[in-house]
């Protein structure tokens, strides 16, 4: 039986603008925000990597990104 690999964690130093940051401790809790802030990054790579495939892809920039990966993994 295998298990996942445990995700480390490590502590980080980071400037935020004060109101967003505010409007997120609001929006999910000051016990919350560190993994909000983390989907929140997770997220921003994802959208990153799919906007790089496509300048790789040598196609012009599409206003639907999922929608071109889904179409070129079909």
């Amino acid at each position: 039986m295998t298990t996942p690999k445990e995700q480390t964690r490590g502590k980080y130093s980071v400037t935020l603008d004060a109101d967003n940051a505010e409007r997120a401790k609001a929006q999910v809790g000051p016990k919350a925000f560190s993994a909000y802030l983390d989907k929140a990054l997770k997220n921003q790579l994802v959208l990153d990597g799919m906007e790089e495939y496509v300048r790789l892809r040598g196609k012009e920039p599409v206003d639907d990104l999922f929608e071109a990966a889904e179409a070129d993994a079909a």
